[in-house]
């Protein structure tokens, strides 16, 4: 458990650097102030503020491992949106 619960806070900080990233990205195509937008959200208490400037990405030994055990881990149980014919097109 202690495992799994190392793998699945890397993977929300890794989604939480990607997706500002991306947001930055939309941003920057529509005119908007990413630093604006991002203080909207981080202002959300179920959010907040850790983790969500965009910058360079994750890197780093764990974060990749951890993502890639992760998603290994859901295919090997059968829990992994690719594992389930419903998710494939």
């Amino acid at each position: 458990m202690i495992g799994l619960t190392k793998y699945a806070a890397n993977a929300m900080l890794a989604t939480k650097f990607s997706f500002m990233n991306e947001l930055a990205n939309v941003a920057e195509r529509v005119g908007a102030d990413i630093e604006k937008v991002r203080v909207g959200i981080g202002s959300d208490p179920r959010i907040g503020y850790s983790f969500i400037y965009p910058g360079t990405g994750y890197g780093g030994s764990c974060f990749p491992k951890d993502v890639k055990t992760l998603i290994r881990s859901a295919r090997d149980v059968g829990t992994s949106r690719t594992s389930s014919r419903r998710w494939r097109r």
